[in-house]
């Protein structure tokens, strides 16, 4: 089986050598699809089994470089602590020239798709720069460039446009935000567009995968720990940087909510009962996000007591609170 997939996976590149060949040469638009809706067409299964493991790649790695003539970096993911993420990428050209040589022109353009999981609607923002420090935001769009087609008639089908080029061997950056915590493809399909000698072509570069896998673990709830008769903490509880003693935080517990509850009773009530559940959150659980969140606040204010929590309130806490405990009721210990 494996020699089979291996020789299929030749076939396959063999063709995709055959398509851009013929779209350098022709004046005619080639259906990349055509030519490889044959016997040398890997099925998806076979695809998964090939690649899967090769092409995704951990946050650890990163800065990822991807491949094509021009050089392509994931430069940082970063967690924005409200449900979006932010992908930075760098673009480089290594030879510089006016495309012949061997040396490639600055780069016009490009144009990238999402990979297989990510959908346009899961874009936030984006935003260009042409030193990695001072950026222009845009707004990605979802459509074909017919910049390919008029110049090349290269049919892209709908891409986001990355509407900024290169320079010499200065790098530009560019950035996506996105709504889903997803791995790292290693090999996402793009478009560059260049000028009259090195015109168009593509590359594969570390983009967008799926949903990232996380072991959230476990927690008990504020229920457990709070109104729960007879339960017994394992120690004091630290939130926002103040040790609660159990007393302490029974009394935060039953205090009043006329009026509605507090950001900071809510807060606190709910990051302590994701603090004395102990390990069975793990480390690498989503939940720490908004527990942070809680906490810097928390440590801003006096120690909580029965008669001040109430005093306290921020709405970005409250939302956060609530996500916790929206977390501990998907991830509850039975």
């Amino acid at each position: 089986m494996k020699n089979e997939i291996t020789l299929k996976i030749a076939k396959y590149a063999l063709s995709l050598v055959l398509v851009f060949g013929a779209l350098a040469c022709s004046d005619e638009f080639v259906d990349v699809s055509s030519v490889l809706n044959d016997d040398s067409t890997l099925s998806s299964k076979e695809l998964k089994s090939s690649s899967a493991n090769a092409r995704t790649a951990q946050l650890s790695e990163i800065p990822l470089v991807g491949g094509g003539v021009y050089t392509v970096t994931l430069e940082s993911v970063e967690n924005n602590n409200d449900g979006t993420y932010t992908w930075t990428w760098s673009i480089f050209n290594p030879n510089p020239g006016n495309g012949t040589n061997g040396t490639i022109q600055n780069l016009s353009h490009c144009a990238i798709t999402l990979g297989t999981c990510v959908q346009f609607t899961d874009v936030v923002s984006g935003a260009l720069s042409m030193d990695g420090v001072n950026y222009t935001p845009f707004t990605p769009t979802w459509e074909q460039d017919m910049s390919f087609w008029n110049t090349c008639q290269v049919n892209t089908g709908n891409v986001l446009k990355i509407n900024q080029g290169t320079s010499g061997t200065a790098k530009s950056y560019f950035k996506l935000t996105i709504s889903r915590d997803v791995e790292i493809d290693t090999e996402v399909l793009a478009y560059y567009k260049s000028g009259n000698n090195t015109p168009c072509g593509t590359f594969l570069f570390p983009g967008f995968g799926c949903e990232r896998i996380v072991d959230e673990g476990c927690s008990l709830s504020q229920g457990y720990w709070f109104a729960k008769p007879d339960v017994v903490w394992p120690s004091n509880v630290t939130v926002g940087g103040k040790s609660y003693t159990r007393t302490e935080g029974l009394g935060i517990w039953n205090s009043s909510n006329k009026g509605g509850i507090s950001a900071a009773k809510s807060g606190f009530l709910q990051v302590a009962a994701i603090k004395l559940s102990g390990s069975t959150v793990t480390t690498a659980a989503t939940v720490w996000a908004d527990v942070a969140i809680v906490e810097t606040y928390l440590a801003s204010l006096p120690k909580l007591t029965a008669a001040n929590v109430k005093t306290y309130n921020d709405s970005n806490v409250a939302a956060a609170a609530g996500r916790i405990g929206a977390w501990i009721n998907a991830n509850h210990c039975e």
